[in-house]
This record gives structure tokens, C-alpha cells and sequence, in this order.
């Protein structure tokens, strides 16, 4: 667990939220200001042994986080970030895969109810992308993509200024495009999806069913504790399995982008999670995009670029920003 202190850095008249940003192994819990300054934060690990343990690992996150700075300033209210999908207007958790949230649970009422705060909730992906429409890059920009890649891969739709939700605020799920017809099977029952390939979890997978026809590749010495920037470091190194491992990632990125670009061109595609650290893996997506998205959608493509927000913290303040936002569709700054 880590802890971070800024507390001093807040004035009287600051308005302040709790986040709380849910993933699929880890719950970041923060004081977080309206202009986007984490005040303090802490780390929790998820249990996601079943539904009942993943809801109880979040009230004591929050709990514990309140014990710790319950004497920081008076919070507004709640903003959560879950995997999954979400019914923000009536503030139900309806389901996930990665977490096993199988039965819709009204997760805003349960959590007004134990706290005395209002609460709102909203995908956690599209938090982070309203994190990077309110302070991040996404300020310069009124069509934009945001695309998350760690764990998972998803993300976030802007056109003209705007989150676009779907009917179902289900819109973006990019990581569960099937990029290879034979490839592995995905958590969502398909095959081929591109999560299986390009995220941080499906490439560690990949490269663990495959060390044993790679006796020599370095990955072998890590075994259990591999981590996908080890992945990259050994491909540039030379090693064939982390190189297949990547060249795969990246041909699965390009094939979906460069459908993304054609079909919703975009000024920007802002890059943020994990997988996004390797700055070469940005580079080489721009490359292409340039070459072979359509002429009209690739030439008014700006830039593809790393995000500027902290990786590992943009949920959180999304999160956060819930609280003063709390519509379902929130106008660009």
C-alpha cells in the first residue's frame, strides 16, 4: 500500500471528493480537489473470489481510508469508477467480467446509506476520460479518443466536446473486437478479441502459454512475476518470444485504430494505462495510423500521444470529478 500526503496544499474554500477507483485487482481510494489535485490516497487490493468478497473489499477500502484521514477536509461526496457496466443514472453496478459482479447491485444507494454522502458511479474508463476532457490533454481537443491500455483495453469516446455513452453506456469496448478469428479464447466467451492479444494481462498470459516452446527466451527466469514492461525491454533485447509477444500486440492495435480512426476520426487518440509506459509502442501505432488510415481521417488526426495525467491515478480523479459532474453528459471545457 502506498500513501501520499498533499493535505496542506488545500485551501479552506477548495471543494473536495472521496474517489474510488475499482479495478480488477486493486482499489485506489482518494481525497481528490475540484481542480484535479489528489490530496491523499491509498492502495487496496480486490478480492475478486466472488461477488459478495469484490463488494466488501470496497467498503474496506473506503472505510479504512476514512480511519486513516477521516480529519481531512469535509468531503462533497462519492465518485466510484467500476469495470464493467454501469447504469449511472440509476446508480447500479449491473455487471463485469473480470469482476465477478454477475446479479445488478445498487451500489449508489447501498453507499449513500453507509457513508451519509451522495454518490455516483460511472464506468472507469469513461472516468478517466472525463479526467482527461476536465485537466488533461483532452482540454485541446474536441473529438478525441482515449484509449486504456493496462489490464484491460477499452475507450473513451469525445465528439464535439462530449462523452459519448451509447444507448446502453456501453460505448468503446474496443478490447473485445476480434482481431484474430483463430487466436485465444477471451474472458467474454469469444475468440480472437483484442484484449487476449494487446493488453497488459492478455500479452503476460500469451507469454506464459507460450515459454515452454521458447526454452531460451529470457521470460523463462520470471515466471510468475512477469510484468509486460519486461516483456518490452526483453523484445528490444532480441529475445523471439517477447518479440512475437509484442509484434502481435502492436499488428492487433494497429488493425483496430486504424479502424477507429476511419470510422470516427478523431483529432487525437490520447494513450493512458500500463501497456502505454512503452513509449515505442505510441510511436509505432502513430507510424502506421499515418499510412494507413483513410487520407481525410489521417490528416486531420493531430497527434497520437501518451497521456499527461499519472498513470495509475487519471481514474481516481475522474472518479472524483463525478461528484461535481454527475450528469451523463458533461460539456467540454
Amino acid at each position: 500500500m502506498m500513501i501520499t500526503s498533499a493535505r496542506g496544499q488545500c485551501s479552506k474554500d477548495q471543494k473536495v471528493a472521496i474517489g474510488v477507483d475499482v479495478g480488477g485487482t486493486k482499489i485506489l481510494v482518494g481525497y481528490v480537489t475540484e481542480d484535479g489535485h489528489v490530496l491523499e490516497s491509498r492502495q487496496y487490493s480486490m478480492d475478486r473470489t466472488s461477488q459478495l468478497s469484490a463488494l466488501r473489499s470496497i467498503d474496506e477500502a473506503i472505510d479504512h481510508f476514512l480511519q486513516l484521514f477521516g480529519d481531512g477536509p469535509p468531503a462533497e461526496g462519492i465518485g466510484i469508477g467500476l469495470v464493467g457496466h454501469i447504469d449511472p443514472e440509476a446508480g447500479v453496478w449491473k455487471h463485469a467480467i473480470n469482476i465477478p459482479i454477475h446479479e445488478p447491485i445498487h451500489l449508489s444507494e447501498k453507499m449513500e446509506k453507509r457513508y451519509g454522502l451522495p454518490v455516483t458511479l460511472d464506468n472507469d474508463v469513461r472516468c478517466a476520460t472525463r479526467a482527461e476532457l476536465l485537466y488533461g490533454a483532452g482540454q485541446e481537443f474536441k473529438h478525441f479518443i482515449y484509449l486504456n491500455l493496462g489490464t484491460g483495453i477499452s475507450m473513451g469516446i469525445v465528439s464535439d466536446g462530449r462523452l459519448v455513452r451509447g444507448a446502453a453506456n456501453y460505448a468503446g469496448e474496443l478490447g473485445h473486437m476480434s482481431v484474430n478469428t483463430v487466436g485465444p479464447r477471451c474472458s467474454c466467451g469469444r475468440i480472437g478479441c483484442m484484449e487476449t492479444m494487446a493488453s497488459g494481462g492478455g500479452m503476460i498470459l500469451r507469454a506464459m502459454d507460450l515459454l515452454s516452446s521458447y526454452p531460451q527466451s529470457t521470460l523463462n527466469q520470471y515466471a510468475s512475476r512477469l510484468q509486460t514492461d519486461r516483456i518490452f525491454i526483453e523484445a528490444l533485447q532480441g529475445d523471439l518470444l517477447a518479440a512475437r509477444i509484442r509484434n502481435e500486440a502492436l499488428g492487433a492495435l494497429q488493425i483496430s485504430l486504424t479502424n477507429v480512426v476511419n470510422l470516427l476520426n478523431p483529432e487525437a487518440i490520447i494513450v493512458g494505462g500500463g501497456v502505454s509506459r512503452d513509449k515505442s509502442i505510441v510511436d509505432d501505432l502513430e507510424a502506421h495510423l499515418r499510412t494507413t488510415a483513410l487520407p481525410p481521417a489521417a490528416n486531420a488526426l493531430v497527434c497520437i500521444e501518451q497521456s499527461k495525467l499519472e498513470v495509475g491515478r487519471v481514474g481516481l480523479v475522474g472518479a472524483a470529478s463525478l461528484v461535481w459532474g454527475g450528469g451523463i453528459n458533461e460539456t467540454h471545457r
